[in-house]
């Protein structure tokens, strides 16, 4: 944790103590709770964050993903290259010997990126502390199968491990150190071909990341003010109005007028229900 977070979390704080509570000013109080409740999701994150946990851990941000592979395919450096963690990297198999979590920042979104140790054969029957790596697993909203150019014929025994256990979850497969394959290798359309020691394909990881978690941001206006569109809420796609009003009014409340701008508008400011269906960078308002 920063002194800056620190700082900016008693600043909202008292900015809403000050602030006196009135018709005309809910929906500004409503949007300090949610910017309040954010910076100590990423507080909560940070004091986590590039530290080994064991295989107890806890879910934080707006989504969880988890990094499951054999040995030393490059787990721990895509981790350190997403995140900014420091995760320990090696050239010899079992370096992580624990759970490692980092937090990709990307559209606004906080994901929870959680380094797995490398799964070996009869994971499930608790071979390589299989069973509590793949404990792991059930937390998480997606799976990125990972393993290198070398390591592709291991994929299907790390699957049956997966399946012994009835684990089920939105899976990228990814292929690193694709800078070591020569023109004539074949490749599947359904691989994400990285190198992360070259910075071949990381941001069209991190965008089929986004969009495998199905998640949106919503941006909120003041009345006659501009968007603010630093502090987007994220949702999960198909989410309500109904879901943004919980989230910035905890208090259940009738609203006189709810005004949508963007991609699921009609037309600017159009008004709208609480049960009208969000889209990405859609910009909502409630008086």
């Amino acid at each position: 944790m920063t002194i800056d977070l620190e700082a900016k979390i008693e600043a909202v704080e008292e900015e809403i103590r000050k602030t006196p509570y009135h018709k005309g000013t809910e929906h500004y109080i409503g949007r300090l709770k949610a910017k309040l409740a954010k910076l100590k999701r990423q507080k909560e994150t940070n004091s986590a964050q590039g530290k080994g946990k064991g295989f107890a851990l806890k879910k934080f941000g707006d989504a969880t993903v988890v990094l499951v592979g054999p040995p030393s395919v490059g787990k721990s450096s895509l981790l350190n290259n997403l995140t900014g963690t420091h995760a320990r990297v090696e050239s010899w198999p079992f370096t992580t010997l624990e759970v490692i979590p980092g937090v990709l920042k990307y559209k606004g979104a906080q994901i929870q990126i959680l380094d797995l140790p490398g799964i070996i054969g009869r994971a499930a029957e608790g071979k390589g502390r299989g069973k509590e790596i793949l404990s792991v697993v059930r937390i998480a909203d997606l799976l990125i199968l990972m393993v290198d150019v070398k390591t592709k014929n291991k994929l299907a025994a790390i699957n049956k491990e997966l399946k012994l256990l009835k684990i089920e979850l939105p899976t990228l497969l990814v292929v690193n150190k694709v800078d070591l394959l020569n023109k004539a290798s074949k490749t599947q359309n359904k691989e994400i071909l990285i190198s992360i020691q070259n910075e071949i394909g990381l941001d069209e990881l991190k965008k089929a990341i986004w969009q495998e978690l199905n998640l949106i941001r919503v941006y909120l206006k003041q009345k006659d003010k501009e968007p603010d569109f630093n502090e987007p809420l994220i949702m999960k796609k198909g989410a309500q109005v109904a879901g943004v009003a919980q989230k910035i009014f905890p208090e259940k409340k009738e609203f006189k007028q709810i005004l949508l701008w963007g991609p699921s508008a009609l037309f600017p400011g159009q008004q709208v229900s609480l049960n009208h269906q969000l889209k990405d960078e859609d910009v909502l308002s409630f008086s």
